[in-house]
């Protein structure tokens, strides 16, 4: 049989098979070989008959199509990057590393844009006009929940995580988007000394949404680490600039200091925001110091 792991919690899975959720445990050959079962992995598995309780066996993990380590979760058709531009203030170069850790990992990103009822319209405008040619953005109030459904529409029909600094509203926002399913997840205060929240989910839980919809809820998914780039990878990461690459004289351009660069071109005329660039200057400068 195949099913999907919904849960791991202490070396047990749950996996759900369509219509039921079973618990269960590795086979000892996956244990032998240290490998890891994410949850989102969907699994062969079948139940334990010398189990009075029917608890399963997952025999062998499909072939995922995309997968993060920290948390190990897989076959994810979006993350949603949520950050706030004040209480916390936004930093764009964690922002725009996250976005291409997505980028790099094969899964779409997406952009929400929480607190928008502290932030002045202009300023929501102008964080809007750094991503909203590029990704699917929304903003919303993750208390009064105005917006949620934006981000609803966005994340329709698709396997989908929250992932941002801490204190921007993650949790808040999945509370409204399990509403429907009377499930509540924990929420942290905003520490006064620090402004940030405090990590309040311990595991990783797969939830049914209706739709096709599947909302990811996981601890620490406050930063990615991209997976030993070389810096001339890092321009592929970012969108806007690798649909310009063909443009470029060269077409190793690292766009930087190249003559006839099309994206130095692009970021002169406003088309690519200053901020991205200078978080690609930033990520290529860190990959250089990688190879050392």
């Amino acid at each position: 049989m195949k099913g999907t792991v919904v849960k791991g919690i202490g070396g047990f899975y749950f996996v759900y098979d369509g219509a039921d959720v079973v618990m269960g445990k590795a086979r000892g050959n996956l244990k032998r070989n240290k490998e890891i079962i994410y949850v989102g992995d969907v699994v062969d598995f079948e139940i334990d008959e010398n189990d009075s309780d029917g608890e399963c066996v997952i025999n062998s993990v499909i072939e995922r199509r995309n997968y993060l380590s920290r948390p190990p979760v897989s076959n994810l058709d979006m993350l949603v990057v949520v950050f706030s531009l004040v209480k916390p203030a936004v930093n764009y170069p964690v922002i725009d590393k996250l976005i291409a850790a997505c980028e790099q990992a094969g899964i779409e990103p997406a952009i929400c844009i929480s607190k928008k009822d502290l932030a002045s319209e202009e300023e929501l405008n102008k964080a809007l006009s750094i991503y909203s040619n590029i990704y699917p953005c929304c903003c919303v109030n993750a208390v009064s929940g105005d917006g949620i459904d934006e981000l609803e529409k966005i994340i329709s029909g698709k396997n989908v995580a929250l992932a941002g600094p801490s204190g921007v509203g993650k949790s808040t926002i999945s509370n409204h988007l399990l509403s429907d399913l009377g499930i509540e997840v924990e929420t942290g205060d905003i520490s006064d000394k620090t402004r940030r929240g405090r990590h309040t989910t311990r595991h990783v839980e797969i939830f049914a949404l209706g739709d096709g919809t599947h909302l990811y809820d996981t601890p620490g998914f406050t930063s990615l680490e991209l997976q030993e780039t070389e810096p001339d990878e890092i321009r592929k990461l970012f969108r806007e600039m690798r649909e310009l690459d063909e443009d470029c004289r060269y077409g190793n351009c690292m766009h930087i200091n190249e003559p006839d660069c099309a994206v130095k071109e692009a970021l002169e005329r406003g088309d690519i925001s200053e901020s991205r660039y200078d978080s690609y200057l930033l990520m290529t400068e860190e990959a250089k110091k990688w190879l050392k």
